[in-house]
């Protein structure tokens, strides 16, 4: 009998607690309402109690466009947008708007473990106004001035005459992949100020096919918004920005904006692709931050403007393809990229790829420093009839994978100009810090002196720090071979009379391979 009795009380207390936790959704005084904000249907649940609308604390202070602040300990929240701050605190029927006290008729509450708050004061303390269709159970927000009554769904393609996004009809949504292309050259304009949310998967390809273009108007103070349509959005969200072969040359331009929760498994938010002619997009005074695999990507011609100013990228996520870096270029692509906030990412630094393991730098080329490394997963040739020549700034970092190296003049002409001074070293390593990590610099026998410069530079952890095929002169000079498997420099040609990089150039070899650091070879 005891134990039938026990089991009994548990059944009872299990049943009251299943009960307890259940009940916002069986109370009769939490009844379901749809809420929609100019014309778009809030993707969040809602209830009337007490017949007032209460919706979840953080969907409609997002889809508002307000900065939130959660104070746990006060159990307060703190929003603000523009010139309006407004004060909430849970189970408090007083509120504040601008300092000022108003009265709630129900006050902020939790329900089903969610703050909830009263759908009409937060909307019209913020500038909009509130309604209510009885027969449909839902309550209506407008935030639009008379010519801007409804927010706007975009999908498929774009107006063939163009189309311009104006921020009194924001939020703007993007479904699936909104393509900007036509035999009209049409081009997407986005003025400032206005809010731009991608539901999940969805991007906007600029040029992929046909010509189009993308120009993107913020301010200073008043950027456009590009995010996801989510109250708790993660990186890869929706796919980002695409800029295609076919781009408008002279219409696509993005100037303060913040890009957020965008790139997919190996895309990054901001992608510029061409294979054909050179594709140039000025991006300035823009933010990219939380996306995935990359802010920015530059395959092919594509590229950014040398002069894009105010360029912060943090907050970057690796996917399962890998990346996490703010910005991934390849060899063309990482010419002159703009200086900037690079910092903050799964991984600081500037990868430089191919599709294949090896690629040719055939045009010149500054690598500029940019306050994080160079992060290189392939072998890099300077060689072509133009005799290119690779420029690195005093500073640089630049970090090999195993079994790549640099190569000049392998097959035809080219060049290294890394001159770096006394406290701004140019540096060639291995983030494995092993020696014999990667193959190292190798002058290639159709180097010339006239284009060698290497001064104030650091070769470590490479098989053979340099290798000279040829005697080019007192080209290296005050600068510092260790850590090599082999040599700190190898001369396969060395002849007694000519060029000794050991002494008189102010140059140091230490704790390198085999016969004291420097082969000599009649």
């Amino acid at each position: 009998m005891k134990k039938i009795a026990t089991l009994c009380l548990v059944l009872v207390i299990s049943l009251l607690l299943n009960l307890t936790a259940s009940a916002a959704a069986k109370d009769p005084q939490y009844e379901p309402v749809k809420v929609k904000i100019d014309g778009v249907l809030l993707n969040a649940e809602a209830y009337s109690v007490k017949g007032r609308t209460m919706v979840p604390l953080r969907a409609i202070f997002e889809r508002l466009g307000a900065e939130i602040k959660w104070n746990a300990e006060a159990q307060m929240v703190t929003a603000v947008k523009g010139q309006t701050t407004i004060k909430l605190v849970i189970g408090k029927a007083t509120a504040t708007i601008n300092n000022k006290s108003v009265t709630l008729d129900v006050p902020p509450m939790l329900i089903k473990e969610r703050t909830f708050v009263p759908l009409r004061f937060v909307s019209e303390a913020l500038g909009g106004e509130v309604s209510y269709d009885a027969p449909n159970k839902m309550a209506l927000v407008n935030t639009k001035p008379a010519e801007c009554k409804s927010g706007v769904v975009h999908s498929g393609k774009i107006n063939s005459a163009g189309e311009t996004w104006k921020a009194c009809e924001s939020p703007h949504f993007v479904e699936g992949d909104f393509d900007i292309s036509g035999l009209e050259s049409p081009v997407l304009t986005i003025e400032a100020g206005a809010v731009v949310r991608f539901m999940n998967g969805a991007s906007l390809f600029v040029g992929e096919v046909d010509p189009g273009g993308l120009v993107i108007n913020g301010t200073a103070d008043k950027p456009v918004e590009l995010t996801a349509d989510s109250a708790s959005p993660e990186p890869g969200f929706w796919k980002g920005i695409r800029f295609g072969e076919s781009t408008l040359r002279n219409k696509a331009a993005i100037s303060h904006a913040n890009i957020e929760y965008a790139g997919e498994g190996d895309k990054g938010a901001v992608n510029i692709q061409s294979y054909g002619q050179p594709l140039e997009v000025n991006l300035a005074d823009t933010q990219l931050k939380n996306n995935l695999f990359s802010g920015i990507q530059l395959a092919g011609f594509g590229r950014l403007a040398s002069e894009s100013p105010g360029i912060i990228v943090t907050g970057t996520h690796s996917s399962l393809n890998g990346g996490g870096f703010p910005v991934i270029a390849d060899i063309v692509s990482s010419h002159q990229l703009p200086k900037g906030k690079y910092t903050g990412n799964a991984l600081d630094a500037i990868r430089i790829t191919n599709i294949s393991s090896y690629a040719e730098m055939k045009s010149n080329t500054t690598w500029r420093n940019l306050g994080i490394p160079y992060d290189m997963d392939i072998s890099i040739d300077v060689d072509g009839a133009a005799n290119p020549v690779l420029t690195i700034e005093p500073g640089v970092v630049t970090n090999w994978a195993p079994d790549t190296g640099l190569y000049i003049a392998e097959t035809n002409k080219g060049g290294l100009h890394a001159v770096g001074t006394a406290d701004k070293p140019i540096t060639f390593t291995s983030s494995m810090e092993q020696p014999g990590s990667w193959q190292g610099i190798t002058f290639s026998s159709n180097s010339a002196s006239k284009t060698i410069q290497l001064e104030y530079a650091v070769v470590e952890y490479a098989k053979k720090g340099a290798y000279l095929y040829n005697d080019l002169g007192p080209v290296i000079k005050n600068s510092t071979f260790r850590n090599n498997e082999e040599y700190g420099l190898y001369m396969p040609l060395y002849k007694v009379g000519v060029t000794d990089y050991r002494v008189g150039l102010g140059n140091t070899f230490k704790e390198n391979g085999t016969d004291q650091n420097f082969e000599m070879t009649e």
